[in-house]
C-alpha cells in the first residue's frame, strides 16, 4: 500500500508540474516535428529502432534527424538503448554553414514501481556529441507518468506527462527543462500515434519554446 501510495502521490506531481508549466505565459518561439519511428522486432526483447524526424519552426526553418538504435528489454523493470543519431539543417541562411550534428546515444529506462494504477517510468540519457565537428555531451533525466484509459480489442488511448532536465556540457549547467503533455493512440499491434505538446525553458538559447509534435511508431 505504501509503495502504491507513494506512486500516486509522484505521478500527481509529476502532471501538476506539467500543467504549471504548460500554462505559463511568456514571449516564446514555437516548433512542429512530424516524427516517423521504425522498430524492428528481433525477438521477444530485441529490437532495432530508427527515426526519421523533420522539424520546422516559426520562421520556416527546418532540420532533419535520421538515426539507428539497437534496443534491449531487459524485463518488466529495465530497458536499455545504444545508437547513433545525426542531424542536420535543411535550410541554412544565405552563405551560413549549414548546422550539423552527429551524436552517440546510451540510454537506461526504469520502472521503479509496478502494479501501479500510473506507470511511472524514468529513463537517463548520455548524448557524446559533435556540433559542427566540436566535442560535447549532454546528460537528460526523464520522468514519464502514464495510464491506460481506454481498451478495445487491439486498440488502446494512453495519456501521459513528461518532465525532463538536460545537463549541457557546454555551459557547465542544467540549461534545460522541458514538459509535455501527450496521448498515445495504439491503432494495432503495429501501429502506435503519438500526439504532445510541449514547453521547454533553455537558459542559453530563447527564454521559452513550445512545440507541437507526432510521432507514428511501426513495428514489425
Amino acid at each position: 500500500m505504501r509503495v502504491r501510495r507513494a506512486g500516486r502521490l509522484l505521478a500527481s506531481a509529476l502532471v501538476v508540474g506539467a500543467l504549471r508549466h504548460a500554462t505559463a505565459s511568456a514571449q516564446e518561439s514555437s516548433e512542429g516535428s512530424l516524427e516517423l519511428g521504425l522498430w524492428k522486432r528481433l525477438s521477444a526483447s530485441d529490437y532495432v529502432y530508427v527515426p526519421l524526424a523533420i522539424t520546422r519552426d516559426e520562421v520556416d526553418h527546418d532540420e532533419g534527424l535520421v538515426g539507428a538504435s539497437y534496443v534491449r528489454v531487459v524485463d518488466s523493470t529495465l530497458a536499455v538503448r545504444a545508437g547513433l543519431r545525426y542531424s542536420w539543417e535543411l535550410t541554412p541562411p544565405a552563405g551560413a554553414q549549414p548546422y550539423r550534428e552527429h551524436r552517440a546515444v546510451a540510454e537506461a529506462t526504469v520502472r521503479p514501481w509496478s502494479r501501479t494504477r500510473i506507470d511511472l517510468r524514468d529513463r537517463t540519457r548520455f548524448e557524446l556529441r559533435w556540433i559542427d565537428g566540436v566535442p560535447a555531451w549532454r546528460l537528460r533525466n526523464r520522468m514519464l507518468g502514464e495510464r491506460t484509459v481506454a481498451r478495445r480489442r487491439e486498440a488502446s488511448l494512453t495519456p501521459y506527462a513528461t518532465f525532463e532536465a538536460s545537463y549541457d556540457s557546454r555551459y557547465r549547467t542544467i540549461n534545460r527543462l522541458r514538459t509535455s503533455l501527450g496521448l498515445a493512440t495504439r491503432v494495432n499491434p503495429h501501429v502506435v500515434l503519438d500526439t504532445y505538446a510541449a514547453r521547454q525553458r533553455d537558459s542559453r538559447g530563447d527564454a521559452r519554446m513550445q512545440a507541437l509534435g507526432m510521432t507514428v511508431n511501426l513495428t514489425y
